[in-house]
């Protein structure tokens, strides 16, 4: 009986491994972490469902409360809470003159030149930032959501491509060791064989394991078990740091509120000023009649700089630190550009020529199919030549997805979010 139909089904086979047809998932390993594509969910949809989540987003609520509480205090027609005070004043003991005196009085602190424009600065400066941080939060949250995803589907890839691979050692397992109970190989061969089919499985059983983690790290930043059936991006046509990006907008209102505070902390100097209001009433003795009068009265601190200077200090060193940090942060910004553009430039030259190595090893794999059906190379020879050829392919359709991804990651650095 001859061998070469079961030698021309598993060249048959082969085409299937080269074909981009996605092959069946069947898990070695009884941990599965189900990670499930949903047709109807945006890469958008994610990120703002994840953002909702996202821990450092409570932060926001608090920067609102401040920025409203900022607002209340500038809105105000007086610069602090009022005081009343009474007085009272009695004849000393044992005297019994009927004497007595009553005082009492409403004392309203009043903004000093300035300070309630700089109040409501500090507000408008504050609401800013809350602005601004939501929006560096939501790009952060973008990274962390791309990352993931990328990683998921390189992952993924790796995982089919395994058990493709893994499915074809499989066909020539069976077949080589058809061949060697007809005579047509040695035993040799088999056992050759069959080691390639166990170094092939554990290599999957590792894949899958990746994939299992990469699945984790995904439901673990999302709270969620579903993904976007496409995530590629177009690639923006930004080419440089511009102010609006969210980290640069955030820091930049931070900025500007420390510079507001110290404009705050300036005017309202070492003291409000206080006008006070009241009335008193006077009576000498039993016999005289009682006086009463209408009393007005301010109040202005006065050589304090030498006790403000301190927190004036404090203030100018936080504003400080916060332009050092935007300088920092820029510097960082534009490396990240320059990375992200250099990856992406570089994996559009790899794609090429993977694909090309891809068309070729292809063709190899082919020839060499049929040179192991007519007996021309040996088993040895021939998984070495089966070995390279999956090594190009899989490079091809990784490289595809990796530039695919540097888009993503471009877009990340020049501070789009999906």
């Amino acid at each position: 009986m001859s061998i070469k139909p079961f030698l021309y089904i598993f060249l048959l086979s082969c085409g299937n491994m080269i074909s981009t047809a996605k092959a069946e998932s069947s898990h070695i390993v009884d941990h599965v972490d189900l990670i499930t594509i949903d047709s109807q969910l945006s890469l958008s949809d994610l990120v703002d469902q994840t953002l909702e989540k996202y821990p450092d987003y409570a932060l926001i609520a608090a920067m609102n409360q401040e920025t409203a509480a900022l607002n209340q205090r500038g809105s105000r027609w007086i610069a602090g809470a009022p005081v009343a005070s009474i007085n009272y004043m009695d004849d000393f003991v044992g005297s019994n003159t009927g004497a007595y005196e009553l005082e009492g009085s409403v004392a309203v602190p009043i903004w000093n030149w300035g300070q309630r424009d700089a109040g409501l600065r500090l507000a408008e400066k504050a609401e800013l930032s809350a602005d601004n941080k939501a929006q560096a939060i939501k790009l952060q949250v973008a990274g962390l959501v791309r990352q993931t995803l990328w990683v998921l589907s390189l992952e993924s890839l790796r995982y089919e491509m395994a058990i493709k691979s893994l499915s074809l050692t499989e066909k020539l397992l069976k077949t080589v060791q058809l061949r060697v109970k007809v005579g047509d190989l040695p035993r040799s061969d088999f056992l050759l064989a069959e080691s390639e089919f166990l170094q092939k499985k554990t290599e999957l059983i590792n894949v899958e394991a990746e994939l299992m983690h990469a699945k984790k790290r995904f439901s673990f930043l999302t709270q969620g078990t579903k993904r976007p059936k496409n995530i590629n991006e177009a690639q923006s046509d930004r080419q440089d740091i511009e102010e609006s990006h969210p980290a640069l907008a955030a820091i930049n209102a931070v900025v500007d509120q420390k510079k507001a505070n110290v404009e705050w902390i300036k005017a309202k100097g070492s003291g409000q000023t206080t006008l006070a209001v009241g009335g008193n009433t006077d009576k000498p003795s039993r016999s005289e009649q009682s006086v009463d009068r209408i009393t007005f009265s301010v109040s202005m601190p006065f050589g304090g700089r030498g006790y403000t200077a301190p927190k004036i200090a404090a203030a100018q060193r936080e504003y400080v630190e916060a332009q050092t940090e935007k300088m920092h942060l820029y510097r960082h910004l534009l490396e990240r550009v320059h990375e992200a553009e250099h990856a992406l430039e570089v994996e559009k030259v790899q794609l090429k020529v993977t694909t090309q190595m891809k068309n070729n090893a292809q063709e190899h794999l082919k020839m060499a199919n049929l040179s192991f059906v007519e007996g021309e190379i040996n088993l040895m020879d021939f998984l070495k030549i089966q070995a390279r050829s999956q090594f190009a392919i899989k490079s091809a359709e990784e490289s595809a997805i990796r530039l695919q991804r540097n888009i993503a990651f471009y877009n990340q650095a020049v501070g789009v979010t999906p």
